[in-house]
């Protein structure tokens, strides 16, 4: 799955849900997970989440961010 950005706190990220079958753009933080859109598949979640990293200019994280 994509990959997430964290600065130990709060994750921003692409998360796959169960009941859902497109990746959802999140923001978590502590034990909620706030869903602010989706893209269109995984390949996009993935290229996304590589610019915005390379943008903000910080180390990516590679986890799993099932929700």
């Amino acid at each position: 799955m994509a990959k997430i950005l964290t600065d130990g706190e709060t994750k921003i990220g692409a998360y796959m849900f169960p009941d859902r079958k497109k990746p959802c753009l999140c923001v978590a933080k502590g034990s909620s997970i706030v869903v602010y859109g989706h893209f269109v598949n995984e390949d996009s979640a993935e290229n996304f989440m590589s610019e915005l990293a390379k943008f903000m200019e910080v180390r990516e994280k590679d986890g799993d961010n099932d929700g």
